[in-house]
């Protein structure tokens, strides 16, 4: 499987995980029996940063991200959830609360303490469930890309998902993963990158797409979709960025932006050229945000409102 880490400057896949320390594939496995991989990348000893993909993702859809992470002197760990990548795809556990309880296996038998969380799309919503389950325990901030806090439309809620918002969308994503699985994967690219990708990346991305189970992926939407997280949002203590894509596709800019103003320590950072994938569109923006609010907290992003 090619990696995104050779499509860095100047580096072959071998070199890349040589600069970053990257560990090779490990893994825990969960109370429930379930195997997840996951890498370490950088040196042992510095700020921890776990990153959580989305929905249909992988870890490896931050391989643009861990080096220039690592390079600011961050202990960066990222991970296949259930069901993505290779991890583990059982025919149970089909809830974001079992993706929460999996990211809180891998910090427990990690011994991972003060550990920044960063989570893209659904990797929000498993921070969210992961606070309501089990507090704030080994997390020292949070920070959420792209998500609304509830994508279905609610009589008080209009501005969740553009493309998964009540059960005739959310049947025809089913539909559509469960009899065009590879026509989904060329979608999504299109669907969540404003800003131009390399074809390498998106070859890669799609790549890593297909190797999701495309009936766990329909099973899990249909949780994921209708969880409502405006009450637990203004309970998080702990500091918190919020990331939004000014041009996604994926969710209005507004509904994500309501994370920010209901969490009450949160600042909000609007890409405003990026989509959905602001992670991949802008890296190097997104890394240099990031591990200033790691190593620095609100002290050196407090005056950022807009990348450009």
């Amino acid at each position: 499987m090619q990696s995104l880490l050779g499509l860095l400057p100047g580096a072959s896949p071998e070199d890349a995980a040589k600069k970053t320390g990257a560990t090779q594939n490990t893994s825990i496995t969960t109370n429930d029996g379930v195997k997840l991989v996951y890498q370490r990348h950088g040196r042992l000893g510095g700020p921890v940063v776990v990153l959580v993909h989305g929905w249909s993702g992988s870890q490896h859809y931050f391989d643009l991200n861990t080096r220039p992470l690592a390079n600011q002197g961050l202990t960066v760990y990222t991970y296949d959830q259930r069901f993505h990548g290779e991890s583990d795809k059982p025919s149970w556990g089909f809830h974001v609360a079992r993706l929460a309880a999996d990211l809180h296996e891998l910090l427990t038998q990690l011994d991972l303490a003060d550990v920044t969380v960063v989570g893209t799309s659904m990797g929000c919503a498993v921070i969210w469930s992961y606070i309501e389950l089990f507090g704030e325990q080994r997390l020292k901030q949070c920070v959420f890309v792209d998500q609304a806090p509830l994508q279905n439309t609610a009589p008080d809620w209009k501005w969740g998902s553009t493309g998964c918002y009540d059960l005739a969308s959310l049947t025809r994503l089913q539909c559509k993963l469960q009899s065009d699985f590879v026509g989904f994967a060329k979608d999504n690219g299109a669907f969540c990158a404003s800003l131009p990708l390399a074809p390498e990346v998106v070859q890669v991305l799609e790549q890593e797409t297909l190797r999701a189970d495309p009936n766990a992926l329909a099973q899990l939407m249909a949780d994921h979709t209708a969880l409502d997280w405006r009450p637990l949002l203004p309970r998080i203590t702990v500091p918190c960025l919020n990331l939004v894509g000014r041009k996604s596709a994926v969710f209005p800019w507004y509904g994500c932006e309501v994370v920010g103003k209901l969490v009450p320590n949160c600042h909000t950072v609007f890409f405003e050229r990026a989509n959905h994938w602001l992670y991949l569109e802008q890296p190097k923006e997104f890394c240099s945000l990031v591990a200033d609010f790691v190593t620095g907290s609100f002290v050196k992003v407090s005056q950022i409102l807009h990348i450009p």
